[in-house]
């Protein structure tokens, strides 16, 4: 029985292990112990001192290396053990690693919604609420009190809110875990400046010149059609030429697309050569073909498709970068006919990949399955337009693209329903 007990927990606890803890887990024991430690955790002294404090309070011993791995100051290329999860976590008074974690999670997410309710009945001063906010751990629920907290601001139209939203640092502060949350949170809002002409205002002259490695508002928001992107665009591109290419494909593809052509040639001159970055190198291809086929009658169509077929992109053995390489190009693809090249780039590189990508190219080859439906509509391939009609989910259509993804779903939906 002992043995066959002993086996049983030692197989738990290797099944435990298996589990990575979660950052947000692992930045509130740090901030547990430095507050029980009454001392940061800097140097290795730090850590000896700690692994001596330690034995004095629980009788349990972490090696000053296990504690300078937990706190960063030692390169470790694994997460802690249990046993130091579970011994850091009775040293900050809780029974277990597991304990800690439950507790963080009923706390955060009480704390979290009291202040929510504070916003509705708008009981709380704006430096007070940023203030509770920054003093909040990142984490998934931050996140979906932040939104919510986004939706009651718009609806109360508090203009400071949204002049000031973006020095919320624990919030846009780019952490790669937490990359998708303020992917929404970016998209939540531009859907909100779609619907308020008062936050778009407020958009286009504050939301230019983030403080930020990446500047969300033009860069993960690419909206053209929207009232206030292309003067959004063009503040950000009078604060920082670097980003000509970028200012310049996007006027290109929409002014082709709403055929200006005076204005697009303004800035077609402005986009040679071409540019070494996946997306951007997709649509300078693109507005090649736009360029092509009404200035040069389609003369050079083959070789551009040609070289877009044969492109490191659109055959990246990365998933995300090739699928998503493969939905820009079509973009442009479509809008010229070329569907038996979108139908080529289908099913001969991007079908390969279904099965094994990240989040945003999921999202672009649900997306990418409404234009190789229409094609395979356009090459009398009705039933297997059909199959792949039934695999596209609607509602999961990106916002850069939704109208256009929409308006070609609703042809498709008459046609093959």
């Amino acid at each position: 029985m002992c043995c066959y007990f002993g086996n049983c927990f030692y197989f738990r606890a290797m099944a435990r292990l298996l589990q990575e803890p979660k950052e947000e887990h692992l930045t509130y024991l740090r901030e547990r112990i430095t507050h029980t430690f009454s001392k940061p955790i800097v140097s290795s002294n730090d850590c000896q001192l700690l692994e001596d404090a330690m034995q004095l309070a629980i009788q349990q011993r972490l090696s000053k290396d296990t504690i300078a791995r937990l706190f960063g100051i030692k390169k470790s290329n694994s997460f802690p053990s249990i046993f130091t999860l579970d011994t850091c976590s009775i040293f900050v008074g809780h029974s277990s690693w597991e304990d800690l974690t439950k507790s963080y999670s009923e706390q955060n997410s009480l704390y979290q919604k009291a202040l929510l309710f504070a916003v509705i009945q708008d009981k709380i001063s704006l430096d007070k609420l940023f203030h509770k906010l920054h003093a909040s751990s990142k984490s998934a629920s931050l996140y979906e009190t932040v939104n919510q907290i986004i939706l009651c601001k718009a609806q109360q139209k508090d203009t400071v809110f949204f002049k000031r939203l973006f020095e919320l640092q624990v919030v846009f502060e780019y952490e790669d875990c937490y990359k998708y949350a303020i992917y929404h949170t970016i998209h939540l809002l531009g859907s909100l400046c779609e619907q308020h002409d008062w936050l778009s205002d407020i958009a286009i002259r504050y939301y230019h010149n983030l403080p930020y490695a990446a500047n969300y508002f033009v860069d993960w928001l690419v909206v053209p059609e929207q009232k206030y992107y292309l003067p959004l665009l063009e503040n950000c591109y009078k604060k920082n030429p670097s980003n000509a290419y970028f200012y310049h494909l996007i006027h290109c593809t929409h002014f082709a697309e709403t055929q200006q052509w005076e204005l697009f040639l303004e800035h077609y001159n402005n986009i040679v050569p071409e540019p070494k970055n996946n997306v951007l190198e997709m649509r300078w291809l693109g507005v090649q073909l736009y360029f092509d086929q009404q200035f040069e009658n389609g003369l050079h169509r083959k070789k551009i498709v040609a070289q877009i077929l044969k492109h490191p992109c659109t055959n990246a053995n990365d998933a995300g970068n090739s699928v998503s390489s493969i939905f820009m190009i079509c973009s442009y693809l479509y809008v010229i006919g070329a569907f038996e090249t979108i139908i080529t780039l289908v099913e001969q590189n991007a079908a390969k990949h279904s099965s094994i990508m990240g989040y945003w190219a999921e999202l672009n080859y649900n997306q990418l399955k409404v234009y190789y439906a229409f094609s395979l509509v356009k090459k009398d391939r009705k039933e297997e337009a059909i199959a792949v009609f039934k695999q596209i989910k609607p509602d999961r259509f990106d916002l850069n693209f939704k109208v256009k993804m929409n308006g070609i779903y609703e042809v498709l939906e008459t046609i093959l329903e």
